[in-house]
């Protein structure tokens, strides 16, 4: 048993207890007891840590992550081997856990690396985050996708988009994942134009309800949005251009929830960056402006908004909390909001909110030790956690 004292609590975070200060008691598993400072006894074998006043947040999500994706070097990611990949996979997600991510979403990853890192956790053969992986996207033939030959299956039929679909859930993938829309970093590629099909998206949805799950859409355009959205998608990611039809679509909708990400929004106009090709960078500044606008209007129309990043490993390790301040800098989120949307909102996202995403008597004992009050000062995040807690391990930065 672990005791963790004077731990500063955000009511927006926390269930079942309300005050601000109070002494935490978690096993390996499970939140066991919330109550006052110096209300619970410590007995036995019982280690004691005070917290000093700092903040204690649930562990954090990423709905949007590529865990292959050690760096831009795309022509060098299309011709590493399956070993190399896999160890890269394991060394990026063991940083996630080391930065408070205690769930990560993958959306798309060469080799399969992420499924069978994942079944290493649960034989409990490494500590890494829960993974939800997708595999390889499914993308219809398309300019520039040989920037991403290794990740992309294609697919240009509702027949062919049924057998890839199913293929990804043969090899034990969690969910499907599809472009609909162009993307930035495929060379010769448009993000604002459409190439999917409807009934081809259609086709994947109905795969991934007979296997109890969902698809994931790559859509940065507007009548992207809307077409993944009347296909019957779970979640449209990016959305960088969306409208407002779109964001009525989505108001209040149980069904299809938006995915935003910052950080590669922030990367992608960093001049310094050498892996950044001049086409990538081009198209970034040319819609900076409307995909700031747009984003911000869905969030000021009250859209509960999942975390995601989409950036690769050398960036996430250089700016620690990146997707933190990228959602106050590069959008215009309160604070309080990002946390909510990095926690508690991302996990009902991912239908995990009974276990996850809160800070509650019974719930997993998957939590962050912040230095600071990250929903005053944002700017916090850009150092690591003093503490995280995740499946009997403590890491302490």
């Amino acid at each position: 048993m672990i005791l963790l004292k004077n731990c500063r609590l955000i009511p927006e975070l926390t269930e079942g207890y309300d005050g601000q200060l109070a002494d935490v008691l978690i096993d390996d598993e499970k939140i066991r007891k919330i109550a006052a400072p110096g209300t619970i006894a410590s007995e036995g074998e019982t280690r004691v840590i005070d917290i000093e006043g700092n903040t204690l947040l649930p562990g954090f999500f990423d709905l949007h992550a590529h865990l292959y994706l050690s760096s831009f070097d795309f022509q060098a990611l299309n011709g590493r081997s399956p070993a190399d990949t896999a160890f890269d996979v394991y060394g990026y997600a063991r940083d996630y856990l080391k930065a408070g991510y205690t769930t990560i979403r993958d959306c798309g990853c060469s080799h399969n690396s992420t499924v069978s890192l994942e079944r290493a956790r649960r034989k409990g053969l490494v500590n890494v985050p829960r993974l939800i992986s997708t595999g390889l996207i499914l993308t219809p033939t398309e300019n520039g996708n040989s920037t991403f030959e290794s990740l992309y299956k294609v697919v240009d039929s509702p027949e062919e988009v049924r057998r890839a679909a199913r293929e990804q859930f043969e090899l034990g993938n969690d969910a499907i994942k599809y472009m609909v829309t162009g993307a930035y970093f495929n060379e010769s590629g448009d993000p604002g134009a459409v190439i999917a099909m409807e009934d081809e998206v259609r086709e994947a949805v109905k795969v991934a309800e007979m296997k109890n799950s969902y698809v994931i859409a790559h859509t940065h355009s507007a009548e992207g949005i809307k077409l993944a959205i009347r296909a019957g998608v779970y979640t449209v990611e990016h959305c960088s251009f969306i409208d407002d039809e779109a964001i009525a679509m989505l108001k209040d909708n149980k069904n299809c929830f938006m995915v935003a990400t910052g950080a590669i929004g922030l990367d992608s106009l960093d001049e310094e960056n050498d892996l950044i090709s001049e086409n990538s960078l081009d198209k970034s500044k040319k819609f900076e402006e409307i995909e700031r606008k747009s984003v911000n209007k869905a969030y000021q129309a009250g859209l509960k908004i999942g975390f995601g990043s989409d950036i690769d490993w050398g960036a996430f390790v250089k700016h620690p909390g990146y997707e933190f301040i990228a959602r106050t800098e590069w959008y215009d989120f309160d604070y309080k909001d990002i946390l909510l949307q990095a926690t508690k909102y991302s996990a009902e996202i991912a239908k995990l909110d009974d276990q996850l995403g809160t800070i509650k008597e019974g719930k997993n004992a998957e939590l962050v030790v912040v230095c600071g009050k990250p929903d005053e000062d944002i700017y916090v995040m850009k150092k690591l956690p003093k503490y995280v807690f995740y499946n009997g391990e403590i890491i302490e930065n």
